[in-house]
């Protein structure tokens, strides 16, 4: 998702972008063939453009996933994109990792960029070992860590709003936060980064944590339905681990909005950037 939309921002602003595929079936001039998960991937050897700017966008990012299959997830987030970024960085590269907040365990608000990871799941331990490789790339490579990306083609919007329309209820958790921004906003910074081949940490997150129920009761009044269709529940009770709902997500941004005026945004602002556009879905 945020790879794509990545790609056509950049392309707007007037780079010209290739993007790679792991589909043997999507790879065309524009579209080079790379998979992370080649065991062993052998850079050297597959041919890969010259770049003066290289983005690590591909990841297996559901916690889940990199619970269950830890191996498979390092060989991708960690091992297979480290070997693209000391490759592409020793061909005079500037390389971006796009990162997480779940390098941090979530028990504290606004993360410094400087605080030293401690993260709580696989996830986040794959994530801290890869920003530790590109930041062994000194002034060749950047880090942009991620709060929760929202867009609305995601699956959950995309449920939640067709069951409004219907009258049908919705179970938002009342116990799992987010700290939301827009994939412009990822983007907007991330241009930033490249024009300026600016390296070490950046950060792209809401200003602050609020739940899930939140964000679900917005759509709900942007669509006009009843609020009572938004039945809270909780993600504990429904089993969920604790890795996978940290109390905080949010981090600080103050280096963001001195060196290039963008701020963390609120989070009704992002919430009804996105919503809004699902609204229609329930004519």
């Amino acid at each position: 998702m945020v790879g794509a939309a990545l790609a056509g921002h950049f392309r707007d602003q007037g780079w010209q972008v290739q993007a790679t595929t792991r589909r043997r079936e999507q790879v065309d001039g524009a579209h080079p063939y790379l998979d992370l998960a080649v065991p062993n991937l052998d850079l050297p050897n597959l041919v890969l453009p010259g770049a003066d700017m290289v983005i690590l966008a591909a990841a297996v990012a559901r916690i889940g996933d990199c619970e269950v299959d830890p191996a498979t997830t390092q060989r991708i987030n960690v091992t297979g994109t480290l070997a693209v970024a000391n490759h592409m960085a020793g061909q005079g590269s500037h390389v971006m990792l796009l990162s997480s907040d779940k390098v941090f365990d979530g028990t504290l608000p606004l993360r410094d960029r400087y605080d030293n990871p401690s993260p709580a799941c696989a996830y986040g331990r794959q994530k801290a070992a890869a920003e530790a490789g590109i930041l062994a790339l000194g002034d060749k490579g950047a880090i942009l860590r991620l709060s929760k990306v929202l867009e609305p083609g995601l699956e959950l919007l995309t449920g939640w709003a067709r069951a409004l329309a219907l009258g049908k209820s919705i179970t938002p958790f009342n116990d799992l936060y987010l700290a939301p921004v827009t994939v412009d906003l990822v983007a907007r910074i991330a241009v930033h980064i490249a024009d300026e081949r600016a390296a070490g940490i950046y950060h792209c997150t809401g200003d602050e944590d609020r739940t899930y129920v939140e964000l679900a009761d917005i759509l709900a009044a942007s669509m006009g339905c009843d609020p009572a269709l938004v039945q809270a529940i909780s993600c504990e009770a429904a089993a969920m681990p604790a890795a996978a709902r940290p109390r905080y997500t949010s981090l600080e941004m103050k280096v963001e909005q001195s060196r290039w005026g963008v701020a963390a945004p609120e989070f009704e602002t992002t919430a009804k950037a996105i919503l809004s556009r699902l609204a229609d879905i329930k004519n």
